[in-house]
Order: C-alpha cells, then sequence, then structure tokens
C-alpha cells in the first residue's frame, strides 16, 4: 500500500526579506528536522519561539508577506501549484502559520516546495523539505524549509501514514 503525507502546517518563521546577516546567523542553528513527540511539545512554534535568538530574529522581519503557494517540483511555476488551488498564493507574514491539509501520495520520496509568487521579476524558492515513505508511523514530523538566498524560514509539519 502506498505511503500517504499530510501537510498539517505550515508555520513561517521568517518571511522573504533578502539577505540580512545578523538574522541569517540567529537562525542558522535551527535543526532541519525534529519529530515532535522527542521534543515533548504539541508543535513546533512552541518549541522554536522558546529560543531567545529567535524571537529576536522574528522581530527583525519586514512587514511585506511572502504570496506562498507550494508545490511538488523545483519548477516555481505557479500553474503547477498543488496548493492553494486555482492558481493563486496566501499572503504570509512572519509569526503566521497555515493548515493546508493537502495529501499526497510518497512513494520512496516526495518533494515540497515552498514559493513567492512575483510577477515582476519570477518567482522566488523560499525552501523546499523532502518526505520519505520511511518515515511511515513516525508522527508529526516537522522540517526546516529555508533559503539563505531569500533569508526566509518556514516549518513544515506533516505525517506519513
Amino acid at each position: 500500500m502506498t505511503a500517504t503525507a499530510t501537510i498539517q502546517q505550515i508555520w513561517c518563521l521568517r518571511q522573504a526579506t533578502g539577505t540580512d546577516l545578523g538574522v541569517v546567523q540567529a537562525l542558522s542553528g535551527l535543526a532541519p528536522a525534529q519529530v515532535l513527540s522527542q521534543l515533548g511539545v504539541s508543535s513546533i512554534e512552541s518549541f522554536v519561539r522558546g529560543i531567545p535568538e529567535v524571537v529576536g530574529a522574528m522581530d527583525s522581519a519586514r512587514s511585506d508577506p511572502d504570496n506562498l503557494f507550494i508545490t511538488t517540483d523545483t519548477s516555481g511555476d505557479l500553474d503547477n501549484s498543488i496548493w492553494p488551488h486555482g492558481n493563486t498564493t496566501v499572503d504570509v507574514q512572519a509569526g503566521q502559520s497555515l493548515t493546508p491539509g493537502i495529501t499526497l501520495p510518497v512513494s520512496f520520496s516526495q518533494n515540497i516546495s515552498l514559493f513567492d509568487h512575483d510577477s515582476a521579476s519570477g518567482n522566488d524558492l523560499l525552501g523546499s523539505i523532502t518526505i520519505f515513505e520511511s518515515e511511515r508511523g513516525a508522527g508529526e514530523i516537522a522540517k526546516l524549509a529555508k533559503s539563505e538566498v531569500e533569508s526566509s524560514y518556514y516549518y513544515v509539519t506533516y505525517r506519513v501514514d
């Protein structure tokens, strides 16, 4: 039976702002993946918000939102978006979380890429994660999708059944 992954939450730790070395350094120590039951927390957001350097980085973020859409490829084409539907985007800023509820088949591995829609200069990759079939039954997993070029940091929480 094919495994399925359900994207439960996307939490924006920092939306794309361009390069800010101090903020990038504060965020660089974040773990790339966490099994939430091992942290003893109910959400990645509550865990990360407890780290003082991260709180400061979030507070320094600009107010321009990312126009978020998600693909399973790395082309960055809004026409290939799997969420939201209808070639649309969702405005997201630091500290906001979304619950897309996307369910995808996973045969060995599945890429998830987050993009910022930009009609003027091309869409910007905000970060990607890879979901593995071998994660089936591990419970909720949170992985960091980041772009050092865009200085964006998002946690994607999912489970594989």
